[in-house]
């Protein structure tokens, strides 16, 4: 269908309901990257014992004899400057035509994964903790020398309150069975050997990192945050310690924390807090890139922290997927989630097809989740108060017109859309394989109900002739170029 407007494609996906396909019918869902097809049905295959038309055609054989991990979902994050942008630049029917686009299975993509920022991020209209005691400027947060707050008597989830927590309750009636993941920036300045929010300082460069007497002040603070947050209607399935630990952002919140400082922080004082709170929040790991698969080995293996680790997140920005396949071979027992990989302005070529190759790698690589970032940016890709000034949304609300704010979905929707619309809570990823010496990537899945979800990407730029393979039956079908197209069937 041609590009258009939120409501327009929350019409043309009104359509799509649970129990998509019969047994020998194989229904059919097609983005291409012009966005003149999104998540459009096409005419329905079926299978055959017969040999398919283009019997010399790529095989792509699903066997769903061979389980693999279940899925936890797919999503991104309402940042502060998301939340701001729905609850105070759209009219409430459009902030809830918006979320029924994104989390209603009926009238949307039914995302199942937000990451949500505890503090203020790069993505935020301010610069923020839960426990301020700073000094507010439009660049930093920064505490006096010799202010502290240990028993948390200025704690206080005021801000969130306002509009971030109203609008996750919203997802939630939405999508019940949405993941809420929760991820501190950073310490309250307080905290920190700098006494600012910043990453490190912008004029010496030095890293700004957790004071050592303020391991349990913090355990405290993000244990009542959780509780906070469950108060107020909001279950909390997971917690990161530390956004991205390696990283020390010079313009927005930020903290190093090594692996060893990691380890000692979860084992002696956030994880015992966990459990004298009763509560049963997974923890995961390190939250960074690929490339330094050495720090959640470190923490993993920690005789404290590693039984209170739930398993380990994962950035893209840096390293490949497949260190994730052997963190699973030395840490079968541990899960594995990809929590943020961005899209942005710096992406020239096909968005669609690139990000959906990924989403294959990342599955195919034990991920449990494929979480992109924000949920939705403006025009100008903001608001941020430091950090990526070039970072798209799933959605774009655009201010240009103050009279008359719009929505549009992004590329990077639809990427999502093609898996999380037809994958149930339950999910489990089985086997499929890609046909070697073509550009075709796929990853396969079973929903709890029984059904096959096939997610298929033609990464090449002509059409691409293919057949599917299951239970000794196949269908013929072609793909166009730079397209992604779910299929779906019962057994």
């Amino acid at each position: 269908m041609p590009r258009s407007p939120i409501f327009a494609t929350c019409l043309a996906l009104a359509t799509l309901v649970p129990g998509w396909a019969t047994a020998q019918s194989i229904s059919v869902y097609q983005s291409t990257p012009d966005l003149l097809e999104t998540l459009s049905q096409r005419a329905t295959l079926h299978f055959s014992t017969k040999a398919a038309p283009g019997a010399q055609s790529p095989l792509i054989t699903v066997d769903d004899a061979q389980r693999f991990q279940e899925i936890d979902g797919f999503g991104a994050s309402l940042t502060d400057a998301a939340a701001w942008l729905f609850a105070k630049k759209l009219t409430p029917a459009q902030t809830d035509a918006a979320f029924k686009m994104l989390f209603s299975r009926r009238d949307g993509i039914a995302l199942s994964f937000l990451r949500q920022p505890i503090g203020s991020s790069d993505l935020a209209v301010t610069f923020y903790s839960y426990d301020d005691l700073c000094q507010q400027t439009d660049k930093a947060c920064t505490t006096p020398a010799g202010v502290s707050d240990p028993n948390l008597d200025h704690y206080s989830l005021q801000h969130d309150q306002e509009y971030i927590l109203p609008l996750l309750k919203k997802a939630v009636a939405l999508n019940p069975s949405l993941h809420i993941m929760l991820t501190p920036w950073s310490a309250p300045g307080w905290m920190k050997t700098s006494g600012s929010m910043l990453g490190s300082n912008p004029d010496t460069k030095q890293p700004s990192s957790l004071r050592p007497e303020a391991y349990q002040p913090l355990a405290n603070y993000l244990v009542k945050t959780i509780q906070g947050y469950q108060a107020a209607g909001v279950p909390v399935y997971a917690l990161s310690v530390q956004n991205e630990p390696l990283y020390a952002p010079p313009t927005y919140s930020g903290m190093r924390m090594l692996a060893t400082e990691q380890a000692a922080f979860l084992g002696n004082a956030l994880g015992p807090t966990l459990v004298a709170a009763h509560l049963n929040t997974k923890v995961m790991v390190y939250d960074h890139n690929w490339d330094r698969p050495d720090y959640p080995e470190t923490v993993l293996k920690d005789p404290k922290a590693g039984p209170l680790a739930a398993g380990t997140a994962w950035h893209h920005y840096g390293g490949d997927p497949s260190v994730m396949t052997k963190n699973h071979e030395e840490f079968p027992q541990k899960d594995q989630w990809v929590t943020e990989s961005s899209g942005g302005a710096w992406q020239k070529d096909n968005v669609l097809a690139a990000e959906a190759a990924e989403l294959i790698a990342v599955t195919r690589n034990w991920a449990k989740s494929y979480v992109l970032w924000a949920l939705a940016t403006d025009q100008n890709h903001g608001p941020f108060v430091g950090g990526c000034e070039t970072c798209r949304g799933l959605v774009t609300i655009d201010l240009s017109n103050p009279e008359k704010a719009t929505v549009k979905p992004e590329p990077d929707y639809y990427v999502l859309g093609q898996a999380s619309k037809f994958l149930l809570p339950g999910a489990f990823r089985i086997a499929s394989d890609e046909p070697a010496g073509t550009k075709l990537k796929d990853v396969a899945f079973r929903n709890p109900n029984g059904t096959v979800v096939l997610y298929t990407l033609n990464a090449g730029t002509a059409s691409q002739d293919l057949r599917i393979g299951f239970h000794g039956k196949t269908v013929a079908t072609t793909l166009p170029a730079g397209s992604v197209a779910t299929f779906i069937w019962s057994p």
